[in-house]
């Protein structure tokens, strides 16, 4: 496959693996982690970190970097964090609380040369 449509498909829209079980290098160094809490208590806090390149380390370096990563839940947006191209690591950890019913957590990462790419992470508000 030409290296410019690669590039132009990846941008066309939020990327995903087609199979989580058999990940390409590609998906591997670019989709997030998210390590949380599959249940938390509503309005009470918790971490949630965000990793991108946990499965494969993504270089972070002038001409190719994760610029930002955000996470929503479910639809609502939560938090962001911008990162710089050198001597970041794209893994951030943000405090949260959810009031309302949740399904999943979200997070996108955003690399300048792949575009954006999603994880989801199920989780339940309890009382």
């Amino acid at each position: 496959m030409n290296a410019n449509k690669l590039t132009r498909d990846l941008f066309a829209g939020v990327n995903e693996p087609a199979d989580r079980q058999n990940l390409t290098d590609l998906e591997k160094k670019h989709i997030p982690v998210i390590d949380a809490p599959a249940s938390v208590r509503r309005c009470q806090r918790f971490t949630a970190t965000v990793e991108v390149g946990k499965l494969l380390p993504h270089n972070n370096e002038y001409g190719h970097s994760i610029e930002f990563i955000e996470l929503y839940a479910d639809d609502l947006f939560l938090a962001k964090a911008d990162l710089t191209a050198v001597n970041t690591c794209p893994k951030v950890t943000f405090c949260l609380s959810l009031s309302g019913p949740v399904k999943e957590l979200r997070a996108y990462g955003r690399c300048n040369l792949h575009g954006v790419w999603v994880a989801r992470s199920p989780v339940a508000v309890t009382d």
